[in-house]
C-alpha cells in the first residue's frame, strides 16, 4: 500500500491524561511517521500530520493509545492543493 499524508484533529477531553497516553504512542511502528504536532495553548485540541499506509491503520493504532483522553478525526490530505507538505520519507 502506498503511504499517504493524513491530518488528524484531536479533541482533547483530559489534557493530563492525553499527555500520559501520548507517551505510549512512541516509538511509532515502522509504517507510521509523524511530521508535525500543533497543540492549542490550552491543550483542548491539537492537529497532527502523519504519513501512513491508510487511515484505518493509523486510527487503529492511535485510538488504542489515546482514547478516552481524546477523540480523533482523520482525513486524507489532498496533496495537490496542500501548502507546505514535507517530502515523503516512506517508499
Amino acid at each position: 500500500m502506498i503511504p499517504m499524508f493524513i491530518a488528524i484533529e484531536h479533541q482533547i477531553h483530559d489534557p493530563e491524561k492525553f499527555g500520559k497516553c501520548a507517551e505510549e504512542v512512541f516509538p511509532l511502528p515502522d509504517d507510521l511517521h509523524v511530521y508535525q504536532f500543533f497543540p492549542a495553548d490550552d491543550m483542548s485540541r491539537a492537529v497532527c500530520l502523519y504519513e501512513a499506509p491508510s487511515i484505518e491503520r493509523l486510527s487503529e493504532y492511535l485510538d488504542s493509545k489515546l482514547n478516552p483522553a481524546s477523540t480523533q478525526q482523520y482525513f486524507p490530505v489532498f496533496t495537490e492543493h496542500a501548502i507546505g507538505l514535507p517530502e515523503k520519507i516512506k517508499a
